[in-house]
């Protein structure tokens, strides 16, 4: 097992699953696909679709019909064309005698055909269901070694067979049941998602390509979410939101002394005198909870920029935004608003990993008067689901500086 962080491990997943452009359009898909949960977070999936949708002739190929599976899987529009190419991909002869095996062995190609069967018509989806079962049960009888490839024909026999099912006694590797499990196609035990872990962490499986990569990404991601202490496996960024707002009420304890509580100790000042030092409080109260909680991290880079968030949980796409004021009139409050709309332009790009920016504003001089219009303002710009703003306590003296 390595010793990567699950920081350090995710950005490696992260850039081996980043999309060659060089590899065919159904294993592109594939790894845009296990990602996603919309097909509006996926534009490459979408332009690979159309692009498939529009393959007709000699220019068709199986592969198309498998992107089309992964697209019509998570958005109706895509069903219609999907169906015309199963209808193409079942009048075609398998297992020809002397032929080379393409689709018959193509596990990318027989999961988005499984895939994509629930989203059509009655008739159509049971007629593909019967045709791909037999197709799939002649391969699996064929004596292969079990590999990424394998895996995957055999997902696609779960897919058919026990779509949501647990798949105890199946051929699928523990990575995929976990990522496929985010996508209510399978359920993974406790014994699936503590292998998973030791797939994913081993790095077994590198040299498997970028479809793996992007597998155990999406596999990590629902790990992650479900071991947080906060509400396992349903955590989401409201729960967030509403734990950053009860830090105000926490501040009732922060050590401010008058004078040494004890004989041997001297008067403690938790000063908080900076945006770091709200970082490394709100860090103290968050890592405990979220286990991918990261404070260095890079985002996609912008030409030479490469911009840096405050706090990040990946897990949950979001990035805590981190802002102290200062003393100054309405001006401190409306360059805030600024940046933190700047920030939300830069931080959730597309293909950045991030949807969600909650912004973590300490007011150091408590103008309580402002916070509402603050709030307002926040909240209304694209990207902020929520903003907290709390003062510094009174007793929190400034006069020693000031």
């Amino acid at each position: 097992m390595t010793n990567l962080s699950h920081w350090q491990l995710r950005r490696t997943l992260a850039a081996a699953a980043d999309d060659d452009q060089q590899q065919p359009p159904h294993a592109r898909a594939f790894a845009t696909w296990v990602q996603l949960e919309s097909l509006g977070q996926g534009s490459l999936l979408r332009a690979l679709a159309e692009d498939a949708a529009n393959a007709q002739g000699a220019a068709r190929e199986t592969s198309h019909v498998a992107v089309l599976g992964y697209a019509a899987s998570i958005h109706d529009g895509f069903a219609e064309p999907f169906a015309d190419g199963l209808v193409w991909l079942m009048a075609r002869q398998y297992f020809v005698q002397g032929r080379p095996l393409t689709f018959e062995i193509d596990g990318l190609a027989l999961l988005g055909v499984a895939v994509g069967l629930p989203k059509l018509d009655a008739a159509t989806s049971s007629a593909g269901r019967s045709w791909l079962e037999g197709v799939l049960a002649e391969s699996v009888s064929r004596s292969r070694r079990l590999d990424w490839n394998e895996t995957l024909i055999h997902a696609a026999v779960a897919v058919l067979r026990q779509p949501g099912g647990a798949w105890t006694d199946s051929k699928v590797a523990d990575d995929l049941i976990v990522a496929l499990s985010a996508k209510g196609l399978a359920t993974a035990s406790e014994a699936a998602r503590a292998n998973a872990w030791t797939i994913i962490s081993s790095l077994i499986g590198e040299s498997d390509g970028m479809g793996r990569a992007a597998a155990q990404l999406a596999a990590l991601t629902t790990l992650l979410r479900d071991a947080s202490t906060l509400r396992p496996g349903a955590t989401s960024v409201a729960d967030v939101a509403r734990l950053l707002a009860g830090v105000a009420r926490s501040m009732r304890r922060w050590a401010w002394d008058e004078k040494p509580l004890s004989k041997n100790s001297v008067a403690a000042h938790w000063d908080v005198d900076n945006e770091y030092h709200v970082q490394d409080m709100l860090w103290a109260i968050l890592a405990p909870l979220f286990p991918d909680l990261d404070d260095e991290e890079w985002l996609k880079s912008l030409g030479q920029h490469h911009p840096r968030a405050d706090l990040a949980i990946p897990s949950l796409e979001l990035i805590i935004e981190v802002k102290f004021l200062r003393k100054g009139g309405r001006s401190v409050f409306v360059e805030v608003i600024k940046e933190v709309a700047a920030d939300a332009s830069t931080y959730l790009q597309e293909r950045s990993g991030y949807k969600h920016i909650v912004a973590f504003i300490w007011d150091d001089e408590a103008r309580t008067e402002e916070h509402p219009e603050l709030l307002q303002g926040l909240t209304r710009l694209r990207g902020v689901d929520d903003a907290i703003v709390i003062s510094r306590p009174t007793r929190m003296s400034r006069s020693h500086r000031d």
